[in-house]
């Protein structure tokens, strides 16, 4: 059985998007929708061998989200062929409109997508005023037919609360159950709920869809992680477009993993969070950044079963969303610890010195 050894988080730059949802973080910054299309630098079998198996120490669990629809972007295809061809499993984030572009990937050999899991965020209102549900169900259900996983998710937008009981039968008329819950996030004043509610009345009036994925996030939404995080060394944040990587969200430094392949990734702990919470605490620390934290698994708060018995989350992909890093990986003493901390200081007061000397000097310009 296959096991994670590490996650690779891909945010890609694609700003185009065929939905206007209001809780959407894209929505909420300055320069939401500017229809910027992703420029990859590198050709697809050339990022293949920058991401084998063997470069990145073994099976990587990739996510693929872009700032608007993943779908829309040019060539995603092939660049999620080039990965699951190496034996990584990948997971796409996507409102699940673009058909054309879900039909191609869904094209790949049947052996390649038990490997493929799509995060099919459900925008009912917007779904519906397109008149597009009964596409998104049929894409859905496509997904499964060809033995990928799918798995349903709603943000719990106050906009939403008056059509409840009508997402909730169309859920389980098309999907076999409740979609599970995300949060509404607040990103312009860091990290609050997006809601008018206070947290009591947001907790009873999404509590009914019972949903582990959204109790595991509520329970660890804005509490300040404390512990040892293996993020830098089990887990990077990757460019897909650029090779330039980062430990998490927050870095102390960034490095290109693709410019020349003949050169060791760095793998080092971030250690101590940098950040107000884990910010993707339900893949995160279910999958194991900070070891033993939780037994809750990834796979499982992924998943649903159907009335029939099959579940949305096929049993090979269940199964690695069900592994944990540390089952992969060794952890570091007290002592090595203390050294890595050591060597992060030295890069960053290196890219400290770097940084004034160009501001001193003129970079290095030859005359």
């Amino acid at each position: 059985m296959d096991k994670v050894k590490r996650i690779i988080l891909c945010p890609i730059t694609t700003s185009i998007c065929n939905f206007r949802c209001r809780y959407c973080y894209l929505s909420q910054r300055d320069e939401a929708y500017q229809g910027k299309q992703a420029v990859f630098q590198y050709p697809p079998e050339y990022v293949a061998k920058a991401l084998s198996k063997e470069r990145l120490g073994g099976t990587c669990y990739f996510n693929l989200c872009a700032d608007g629809e993943t779908l829309l972007t040019k060539n995603i295809d092939q660049y999620i062929l080039a990965i699951v061809q190496e034996g990584h499993y990948v997971e796409i984030v996507s409102n699940l409109s673009v058909t054309p572009m879900l039909n191609t990937i869904l094209g790949f050999d049947r052996e390649l997508l038990d490997r493929i899991t799509f995060k099919c965020s459900f925008h009912y209102l917007q779904l519906k005023e397109r008149g597009l549900l009964e596409a998104f169900a049929t894409n859905v259900k496509s997904i499964w037919e060809r033995g990928c996983s799918a798995n349903i998710e709603v943000t719990p937008d106050d906009e939403l609360i008056p059509y409840i009981d009508e997402l909730k039968s169309f859920s389980v008329k098309h999907f076999g159950a409740l979609p599970h819950l995300t949060i509404a996030r607040d990103d312009r004043t860091g990290h609050d709920f997006l809601t008018r509610l206070s947290r009591q009345e947001y907790i009873d009036t999404w509590s009914s869809f019972d949903s582990n994925f959204w109790q595991f996030k509520m329970e660890t939404f804005n509490v300040k992680r404390e512990e040892y995080c293996y993020a830098g060394a089990w887990m990077l944040i990757l460019n897909l477009e650029t090779g330039t990587a980062r430990q998490c969200y927050y870095s102390h430094y960034e490095q290109n993993i693709f410019d020349d392949l003949t050169k060791p990734i760095r793998w080092r702990p971030i250690g101590k969070c940098l950040d107000t919470h884990c910010y993707n605490s339900h893949a995160l620390l279910t999958l194991g950044c900070i070891p033993h934290f939780t037994n809750v698994r990834y796979g499982d708060i992924r998943d649903r079963e159907k009335p029939d018995g099959s579940h949305w989350i096929q049993p090979k992909m269940k199964a690695f969303l069900n592994s944990k890093l540390e089952e992969s990986n060794e952890e570091l003493s007290a002592s090595a610890k203390v050294m890595n901390a050591a060597k992060i200081t030295g890069y960053r007061c290196g890219l400290l010195f770097r940084k004034v000397g160009r501001k001193i000097f003129g970079g290095n310009k030859r005359k």
